[in-house]
């Protein structure tokens, strides 16, 4: 459950993603494609409500996604927050179901369920096994037709919406944003935050909740989606039968404030706690039925999403000024904004100011290149065809599309617009919508940084970038002859069903291991290649190298120029990204089937011959610095680390992966590249390959990059576990929750308990698990609580995570230790054992649905020492767990000693 209203930097493309393109067709070397006209069925039922069915039979697994059109801009003057609060109240109880039952049932049938409120819309969704289907349909028919709306549980779910306002005001994220919509909108209800006002949700009424509910939740203002594998005529039965019987009530029409025209800059300026900065300049921009949107979301790509913009290139990439940088259009139903999304160091702001200024300045003054036109098309078509790998996502598109601009086709008129754009047109939608009293700017900064700049100061940037905008739009300009390259439909074919292959292992000459499984039915492949070692390698002349190089690898290699990989991965729609944790390091390459071999030439490049240059290393070195500065904005990092040093204390686990300041600044690219040398060899590499590719062909690729890489040797040396001290730790932070992790050390991926653990952690997990029932549902002590569960070469942990008011402290953490002494005491009833297991098995299939999901499983298995067939062998392990053995392992774990971590503003013991 949750809240959705935020325009942030790294959100900007999934929202794009979700309200621009769908899948049409195009024919792959394949004979039978989908399109989307043929995939969906549309209907209405008596009652008027809508149902659209989409068939996707790539996976045994549906979506059930119930779409109400009505959020939180519908809601009268002192009812700010009750949207929120009834899709909050919908899962206590329905006219079938208690409390808590909904959950258990669709998590006991091995789903997942939840629900989240916008500006527009309320949507409650659930994806499970498609045996299950029936499960999914009458659990969501129950929550949105018939909650009890009980006194009661109304009054005890008050106080856990209190709880996740209080956890918005501790996100610079949450606060920024409400910042920039408070700014913006002034009459429109779009300034007022999702989420609501805490005075409202302690006095609101039971009766103003109901009423709301039977005046906004009627059947004609209702879409239901069903999406993935299932019989079209046996589903439209189940549907007749589940919401055939909600009651045709009148729609009580709302409306909105409408925002006038914008006649002069804005500008808003605060001071917080938080240690990063957040800058928005902020442009009016229209609604998502708009025909401008598409060329909108092309503007937001070039400018600032991709290595490849402009604004990323410039700011993080050839500098170190910003943290974070970010571009793009938010297009709900009614006015919507283009933004330039900034998190950065309060005493940088001017010189990004004068690089903001040059790239605002030319995108109004001359016609894009071709090049970087046609790149963004590209990768906007593309994002959808990654997008149809699970059917949760087919759902929400369709879904939003008909909500919102009700046209579940509109994909069709999209790429049709796309496709047609020009250098010149593009120009000109940049001068219409980039206008010098259409801006606003926000600014929020740590109070101790106001001598950096002050209000007067952001006054006189705004009034300059104004300047620049009129400087700009009077520009006489070149028109480019060539026309943009005609980009064939991208949008993807679904492949006869039967053709995945099963996972193949291959030894190669050179002593690398090789797994491929392929899945042809959709025109993408992720590639992964991974080499143990990583923190686990770190010495403390180095602490750190594996975050620096992971952030370093694709930096340049020896064929390619920082900015031509991401011109190049760009090129091909697609993404090489380099990881690193506490036991591994690695290369992930994600692209479309079509530039296999382009994507191919540089994954490979890369791989063998990364320089590490200096110049990115003393960048980066910027960043991780400035990351471990600001982790006090994020208290649950700073307990989670906190707990990490102390249970892992002595053991490379321990270790901070971002280093210390004074490791940090000693790195050099010398050193990442010595670090990066000890891990890269043949002997200590596992390659795997999921998605659609020729098996053979992909094989000898293979054989032919590793004859490249040094021999070496297997990193798998084991090291001493040292035994936990019992301690209790505390850190202040002046936020609004205390954030307490409850722990003791857990298993290896090689214990004989592991499966037994995976099941303890799902009784205690989910709506339905023990924690959320205990301490969420009865109690009220907080939004989130949830079992945190880690396994390692050598051992790992197992605990409690609670975010809560400081007050709520002590007796969270009594509680917390009463369920794990429950668990302790006596075996679990055999029925919430096979809650967990089913849940669990569902959970696998709905994970797998991603080739990259897939391939992850499948590399980190086989790296840490576990067969690469056990993620798909799991429910059969799963079998073998009993009650008894789950009360063992809990007695083994929770009886052993203890580490609890708090930080918040008082200490709660």
């Amino acid at each position: 459950m949750g809240q959705s209203w935020s325009f942030d930097s790294k959100s900007l493309r999934s929202q794009n993603r979700n309200k621009c393109i769908f899948e049409g067709s195009r024919e792959y070397g394949c004979k039978h494609q989908t399109t989307l006209e043929s995939m969906l069925t549309q209907y209405k039922l008596k009652n008027k409500l809508k149902v659209l069915l989409v068939e996707s039979h790539k996976a045994p697994v549906v979506a059930v996604q119930m779409w109400v059109k009505t959020g939180s801009a519908d809601e009268k003057p002192g009812e700010e927050g009750i949207s929120h609060f009834i899709e909050h109240l919908l899962f206590k109880g329905t006219r079938k179901f208690g409390v808590g039952e909904v959950a258990k049932t669709v998590e006991g049938s091995g789903g997942e369920l939840n629900a989240y409120t916008s500006f527009d819309q309320t949507v409650f969704h659930v994806t499970m096994s498609r045996d299950d289907l029936n499960v999914g349909l009458e659990c969501i028919s129950e929550l949105t037709g018939y909650p009890s709306f009980n006194p009661e549980e109304i009054d005890k779910e008050r106080d856990v919406v209190i709880e996740e306002i209080k956890r918005s005001f501790d996100s610079n994220q949450s606060m920024a944003s409400r910042q920039l919509f408070s700014t913006l909108y002034k009459k429109h209800p779009y300034g007022i935050p999702v989420i609501g006002y805490e005075n409202n949700i302690k006095k609101v009424k039971a009766k103003t909740l109901v009423d709301y509910f039977y005046r906004r939740y009627v059947p004609s203002n209702m879409t239901l989606v069903v999406a993935g594998d299932f019989k079209k005529a046996e589903t439209r039965r189940l549907i007749e039968n589940y919401y055939g019987g909600f009651k045709a009530r009148p729609l009580k029409k709302v409306k909105r404030a409408v925002e006038g025209p914008q006649k002069r800059i804005c500008v808003d300026y605060k001071t917080t706690e938080f240690q990063e900065a957040t800058l928005n300049i902020v442009f009016r921009a229209p609604g998502a039925d708009h025909k401008d949107v598409p060329a909108l979301d092309v503007l937001g790509f070039i400018l600032g999403q991709g290595d490849s913009s402009r604004l990323v290139r410039r700011l993080r990439l050839e500098t170190s000024l910003v943290n974070g940088i970010s571009a793009g259009s938010y297009n709900p139903s009614d006015s919507g904004l283009f933004a330039i999304n900034v998190h950065f160091k309060a005493q940088n702001i001017f010189e990004i100011h004068k690089i903001l200024l040059d790239e605002i300045k030319a995108i109004v003054s001359q016609p894009l290149q071709i090049g970087e036109l046609n790149r963004a098309r590209l990768n906007l078509e593309a994002d959808e065809i990654f997008g149809l790998e699970t059917v949760d996502g087919l759902a929400r598109k369709v879904g939003l599309f008909q909500t919102v601009l009700n046209d579940p086709n509109y994909i069709q008129s999209y790429l049709k617009k796309i496709q047609t754009l020009t250098p010149l047109g593009m120009l000109k939608t940049a001068r219409k919508y980039l206008v010098p009293q259409h801006l606003s700017l926000t600014l929020m900064l740590n109070k101790n940084d106001q001598e950096a700049i002050t209000k007067k100061d952001l006054e006189k940037m705004a009034k300059e970038i104004a300047g620049v905008l009129k400087e700009g739009r009077r520009a006489k300009f070149t028109s480019q002859k060539e026309a943009p390259t005609k980009i064939k439909a991208l949008t993807a074919a679904f492949r006869s069903p039967g053709t995945e292959s099963k996972i193949l292992k291959h030894r190669l000459s050179n002593g690398a291991l090789v797994i491929l499984k392929r899945n042809p039915e959709v025109p993408v492949f992720d590639i992964k290649a991974g080499f143990l070692g990583g923190l686990r390698l770190e010495t403390s002349e180095n602490l750190g190298a594996t975050a620096l190089l992971s952030n370093t690898w694709t930096s340049g290699s020896m064929n390619f120029s920082e900015q031509k990989i991401a011109s190049t991965i760009e090129g091909c729609a697609g993404s090489l990204s380099a990881f690193g944790g506490r036991n591994s390091i690695g290369l992930t390459l994600e692209s479309l089937s079509i530039f296999e071999d382009k994507a191919w030439e540089l994954f490979s490049d890369v791989l063998r011959t990364p320089l590490f240059p200096q110049e990115a290393v003393a960048r980066e070195q910027v960043h991780q610095l400035e990351a471990l500065r600001t982790r006090a904005d994020y208290p649950s990092s700073v307990a989670s680390e906190l707990f990490m040093e102390s249970i892992f204390r002595g053991h490379p686990y321990g270790r901070d992966p971002l280093g210390t300041d004074l490791s940090i600044r000693s790195l050099s690219g010398t050193k990442i590249f010595s670090h990066w040398e000890k891990m890269v060899s043949s002997k200590n590499a596992v390659f795997v390959a999921v998605g659609d590719f020729e098996e053979d062909k992909l094989l000898k690729a293979f054989e032919q990059l590793t004859k490249t890489l040094k021999s070496g040797e297997r990193h798998f040396q084991s090291y001493p576990v040292p035994e936990v001290e019992p301690k209790k730790i505390f850190a202040k932070s002046d936020k609004e929750q205390t954030h307490i992790i409850v722990g003791y050390r857990g298993l290896s991926f090689s214990d004989p308990d592991c499966y037994a653990s995976e099941v303890l952690q799902a009784v205690l997990a989910g709506q339905g698990g023990r924690l959320f029932i205990e301490l969420r549902d009865k109690a009220s002590l907080a939004y989130t609580v949830s079992p945190v569960n880690m396994k390692g070469i050598e051992t790992g942990y197992f605990g409690v995570y609670i975010g809560c008011s400081p007050e709520k402290g002590t007796t969270a953490i009594k509680m917390i230790h009463q369920e794990l002494e429950k668990m302790a005491d006596r075996p679990a009833d055999l029925d919430e054992i096979l809650r967990a297991k089913r849940y669990l098995v569902g959970r696998n299939h709905i994970d797998l649905q991603r080739n990259g999901a897939q391939a992850s499983s499948i590399l980190f298995d086989e790296i840490y020492g576990v067969d690469c067939e056990e993620t798909f062998r799991y429910a059969e392990h799963l079998k073998d767990v009993t009650p008894e053995a789950v009360q063992r392992l809990a007695q083994r774990l929770f009886r052993s000693p203890e580490v609890i971590v708090a930080v918040g503003p008082t200490q709660p013991w």
